[in-house]
């Protein structure tokens, strides 16, 4: 009964990140649209979990859930790192290629398919996680037994109205102690372990 419902639960959580996604490539077509996009919805987030972070550029992230408009890995390449981002969605990967290209970050941001099951977490400084990544909490306590002593793993959860459809995950249960958490944009929550 809980795995049916916990199985249905995604279901919808994808439904939701399709019709996310489609709305998001548009804005890939039109540079200036897309930059306002993200700068309106992203920009602030962004800038307070890498303050949480306290990386210096010359950390290798990963980002699971880049989706076809990765906002996260540009945002990231452009404040001088590699970024390595992870998308299940071919349609969504090809587009976010496209994107990066188009933005001249080829050398700074590669797009691979999966989904953050199978991943060599060793080789990050930095995780992030976007907010429909699902299985989150199965993903996140991958991380934490996989990922090197010191990493930081940034994860976002939902607040507001995408709490009725995303389920949060409460960082106190995967540590047992103490994350910092921003809350910029009111509908999401970023919360930062380090392993």
């Amino acid at each position: 009964m809980l795995e049916n419902l916990r199985k249905s639960k995604i279901r919808r959580s994808n439904n939701i990140c399709s019709i996310l996604q489609k709305i998001e490539a548009n804005f890939n077509i039109f540079r200036l649209p897309g930059r306002l996009y993200d700068k309106l919805f992203y920009h602030k987030l962004m800038k307070a979990e890498l303050a949480l972070t306290k990386l210096d550029t010359e950390g290798k992230i990963l980002h699971i859930g880049t989706g076809p408009r990765p906002m996260t890995a540009i945002f990231l390449a452009e404040k001088g790192f590699y970024v390595d981002g992870l998308e299940i969605d071919g349609e969504a990967r090809r587009k976010s290629q496209k994107l990066i290209k188009k933005e001249g970050l080829s050398s700074r941001i590669k797009i691979f398919s999966g989904n953050g099951e199978k991943v060599d977490y060793s080789k990050y400084d930095a995780i992030w996680l976007s907010l429909h990544v699902e299985p989150k909490r199965h993903i996140l306590n991958k991380i934490l037994n996989e990922a090197n002593k010191g990493t930081k793993v940034i994860y976002r959860n939902p607040a507001g109205w995408l709490a009725k459809i995303y389920q949060p995950v409460c960082p106190l249960e995967l540590t047992g102690g103490q994350c910092k958490t921003t809350g910029i944009i009111k509908s999401k929550k970023s919360c930062l372990i380090e392993v």
